[in-house]
Parts: C-alpha cells; sequence; structure tokens
C-alpha cells in the first residue's frame, strides 16, 4: 500500500527538510540488523471489523522478506476474503533503507526522543503520504500511518525483541478504515528464520 510536487505539499503541511540530525538518524535506521538479508517467520493477526458483517477472524500466514524490497505475506488459515485485504498492507512496509529513494522524505518534528517523519511516494498512487514514528535512541520505526487517496487510512504500532542478537518486530496493533471497511487488527510474529534461501520467483507469485 503509495505525488507530485512534494516540496509543495511538504511547505503547505508544515514540514521541514531532514535536518543533519535526522539524515544520522535514517542512516542508522538503515543500519539496524545489517547481517539480516532476508528472513521468513510466522504471523498471526486477530481481525475485528467494525462494519459490515461485523465479525472476528483470526489468520496465520508466513512473512516472507528479502533485501533491499522485497517482501510478501502469504495467510494460510483463517477467512480468505480477510487475508487478501490485509497481506497487501503488510507487504507495501518499505524497509528504512530505500526510504529517501521512494519518497520525499521531511521532518515534522522532533521531540529528542521521537522523530516524526513525513513520507510522500515519489510515484504517484493510492497512497497519498506515510506519517512515521522513529524511536531516536533505537533507530526503529514504532508506529506507520498510510492516508491513501481514497480518503482512507490503515495505522499501526509496532513493539521489538532482540532475535538471534537481531531487533525484530514481534508484534502489532493498528487500524484500518477504507470506503468499504473499518477494522482492528493486531498481531504477532515469530519462529524468525534468518537468512534462508529465498528465490526471487517467490516474490513474483
Amino acid at each position: 500500500m503509495k505525488l507530485a510536487l512534494p516540496a509543495l505539499l511538504a511547505l503547505a503541511l508544515g514540514a521541514t527538510a531532514p535536518s543533519p540530525a535526522a539524515g544520522d538518524l535514517l542512516t542508522r535506521m538503515a543500519a539496524v540488523n545489517p547481517n539480516v538479508r532476508a528472513f521468513t517467520a510466522t504471523l498471526h493477526a486477530n481481525v475485528t471489523l467494525k462494519s459490515f458483517p461485523f465479525l472476528s477472524a483470526s489468520l496465520t500466514g508466513t512473512y516472507y522478506h528479502k533485501e533491499p524490497d522485497k517482501t510478501k505475506v502469504v495467510f494460510t488459515s483463517g477467512v480468505p476474503l480477510i487475508g487478501q485485504q490485509f497481506d497487501k498492507l503488510y507487504a507495501h512496509i518499505e524497509s528504512p533503507a530505500r526510504w529517501q529513494e521512494v519518497y520525499a522524505v521531511t521532518v515534522v518534528s522532533d521531540d529528542g526522543t521521537t522523530t516524526a517523519f513525513r513520507l510522500v511516494p515519489r510515484k504517484q498512487g493510492n497512497v497519498e503520504r506515510i506519517d512515521a514514528r522513529v524511536d531516536d535512541k533505537t533507530a526503529t520505526v514504532r508506529s506507520m500511518r498510510w492516508s491513501y487517496a481514497n480518503g482512507g487510512y490503515a495505522e499501526m504500532d509496532d513493539r521489538y525483541s532482540t532475535i538471534g542478537g537481531n531487533l525484530l518486530v514481534t508484534s502489532q496493533s493498528g487500524h484500518v478504515q477504507e470506503p468499504g471497511y473499518v477494522a482492528d487488527i493486531t498481531s504477532t510474529i515469530d519462529n524468525y528464520t534468518i537468512n534462508p534461501n529465498l528465490s526471487d520467483d517467490l516474490f513474483a507469485q
């Protein structure tokens, strides 16, 4: 889940260009987990629809990631229709190492503990902007909010654990509000396998 005139948009929203400190933070973010080139993990997601048909569902799937920009989620259990909606969300979380390539990056605020970034896609698409909050100390993304051209949005908070010396997301909570549905989602991620041999063909399917 992605504009033209990014500089004008940033000015209109009161954002500023990345400061040297923010540039250092971006560099540190890209350097988190330097030895992780790929991984697989098990994703357990609990979805509660706040709109019709007002149901709750548990999904289980496999999360695949390969540097620099390949990500895929395949849900293997749960309600297929719901899984099809949420695999798109998980599959469009860009690595911070690619932020400046994929987005026009500006700093909205920095309170000395947390830096708020605004990411505007360089290619026009469904996502108009992403607002990300980053922990200054650990250089990890704590939350992201995707604002869509259709008026909807999705937001997600991340929590991390150290696994095999790597700082990895192990639980998340979020909310999605689209024209067709509204939902809350919580998830846990476990059973990480670091640096498996993943074919590029896997991500083309």
